[in-house]
């Protein structure tokens, strides 16, 4: 296979530089495996190229897991290893791999700098972010905080031993009514089309594809439909560059890039704004 069939979104390849697992799959001058480390930032921009300002493609959460296998200018060559996405980190916002003790299950959570919610807030945490906790029973005007091991303290409340889990995909991706649509973000604080599907699934224990091309591809089985009435309750629904969850009695839930938030509305007006209809749409049922 040659290097130009490969996605670079999910392989780890340069001239300079690639994966040891491409070795006679893709010529770089050298081969290196990844080094294990974790996100120890609350929300971290995953970059296309090591440079500031870059584009952004995705972006990482506390606690997400991924291998690195570059160290250069201040930025980490890194791969997820929630969703095998590829980019470029800022080496401040990864540190050595521990394995989690709790998880966020509220939508998010501010971290502070002591055990109060009236200290200064060093970081927000995104619901699912892993974090090891190190003390609790820290209590200040009535609310337990537990100490992490980087030394942030969180409402022991918004925490649980076990992930945060949702009914459906509906439910799921309906928590995050209302949210700012940020390109590339995955979080309460922002969140893409893809994203919101990518989040709604984790919510079901079930890792998805981060962009919506690889979604489209890959999630369920395709379908074919007539009308809007062949749509069922969590069909994704695909348009080029946009993915739509069906909410059922014709409505969708999507990060709307028009209206920048994340919305609930009625799917035949929305098509006919866009000059689509129901035979335009790719349908996915998981």
């Amino acid at each position: 296979m040659s290097s130009s069939a490969l996605d670079q979104r999910l392989n780890i390849f340069r001239r300079d530089l690639a994966d040891e697992r491409l070795r006679g799959v893709v010529k770089a001058d050298r081969y290196v495996s990844g080094q294990a480390a974790r996100v120890i930032a609350g929300i971290v921009p995953l970059r296309s190229s090591a440079e500031t300002g870059a584009p952004i493609a995705n972006h990482l959460h506390y606690g997400d897991e991924v291998m690195v296998f570059d160290r250069s200018g201040g930025f980490a060559w890194c791969q997820s290893r929630y969703d095998g996405y590829v980019g470029y980190c800022d080496i401040a916002t990864l540190g050595s791999p521990e394995a989690p003790t709790h998880y966020v299950v509220a939508m998010g959570c501010y971290a502070y700098a002591a055990a109060d919610l009236r200290t200064d807030i060093q970081d927000f945490l995104p619901r699912h972010s892993a974090v090891a906790v190190r003390e609790t029973g820290l209590i200040a005007r009535g609310t337990e905080y537990a100490r992490l091991d980087t030394g942030l303290f969180v409402p022991l409340a918004c925490l649980s031993a076990r992930p945060p889990v949702s009914g459906d995909l509906v439910t799921a991706a309906r928590l995050y009514l209302g949210c700012p649509y940020l390109w590339g973000g995955r979080s309460f604080l922002g969140i893409d089309c893809s994203g919101l599907v990518q989040e709604a699934f984790r919510d079901l224990g079930v890792t998805a594809p981060r962009d919506t091309d690889m979604q489209r591809e890959t999630i369920g089985e395709r379908v074919d439909i007539a009308s809007f009435a062949d749509l069922r309750r969590n069909d994704l629904l695909y348009i080029p560059g946009h993915v739509m969850i069906c909410a059922g009695k014709g409505s969708v839930v999507h990060a709307s890039g028009g209206e920048m938030t994340v919305r609930r509305e009625s799917l035949a007006p929305l098509l006919k704004a866009w000059d689509y209809g129901a035979g335009d749409l790719t349908v996915r049922r998981p």
